[in-house]
């Protein structure tokens, strides 16, 4: 049976836009290394690995394989960032505690879609006045989303995940450039170990929804519950970085 103990990979939390995780310390991100380039509808574009992150690869089969298990049906995966440091230990096949991490994702819907700049300012302008409401729409889709992933992981693994989202917090906008828009929430999260017995746990997350080359990419930064400010620094980061390697 697979340890999922210490799993804090609640991709659920990440169809939010879709239905539309180092060391301790206030720490900025550096985004001059490495690039993942993916194709969306045919365009390519270039992903910036945050400084001390590196990407989730084929190789990091177990993990590669998970995180599937968590993308929302109406969510396109394109890259995933771990910590450098659990890099060896994932390629290994084992699954450390990722409470900080970024992924970025799309709209299946949108994926053919070229989005004009006049569009995607009436996107942030719905987001900034209806993220309550948009929150509360996603909240009545969760059931429905938890019970495929806990079925899939049943099938696929053994495990008796159990997971459910009992609260999610958003936090009004509070990052917003000509392509960018950033809001965060707070989700807590019901789930059993890898033993069955409860072990829930709140975590934060930061949402920005990216302009470029035609395209809007999802791009999410994750973290503890104490972590807010780490989060939404570093989706700050990531997102300026990502706009200016696809100009």
């Amino acid at each position: 049976m697979l340890n999922l103990s210490n799993l804090i990979i609640a991709r659920a939390l990440r169809m939010l836009g879709c239905f539309v995780l180092m060391s301790a310390g206030f720490l900025t991100p550096a985004y001059a290394q490495t690039t993942t380039d993916i194709s969306v509808g045919g365009v390519s574009l270039a992903i910036p690995s945050p400084n001390g992150f590196s990407p989730v690869t084929q190789q990091m089969t177990v993990l590669y394989d998970l995180q599937k298990q968590f993308v929302a049906p109406a969510s396109e995966l394109f890259a995933t960032f771990i910590p450098q440091q659990h890099v060896r230990e994932v390629l290994k096949g084992n699954i450390p505690e990722l409470p900080r991490r970024f992924t970025v994702q799309t709209a299946t819907s949108s994926i053919a879609v070229s989005i004009s700049t006049s569009y995607f300012a009436e996107l942030k302008s719905i987001m900034k006045s209806q993220i309550d409401e948009i929150v509360k729409q996603i909240a009545k889709q969760l059931p429905n989303l938890t019970k495929k992933v806990n079925e899939g992981i049943a099938n696929k693994y053994d495990v008796d995940l159990a997971l459910s989202i009992s609260q999610m917090v958003p936090m009004p906008v509070h990052e917003e450039t000509d392509r960018t828009i950033a809001y965060s929430m707070l989700v807590k999260y019901d789930m059993n170990d890898a033993d069955g017995k409860p072990a829930p746990f709140i975590g934060a997350v930061t949402s920005t929804l990216v302009h470029v080359k035609g395209k809007v990419l999802f791009l999410y930064s994750y973290a503890e519950e104490s972590g807010v400010e780490w989060s939404r620094e570093a989706a700050k980061q990531w997102a300026n970085a990502v706009v200016a390697a696809n100009p």
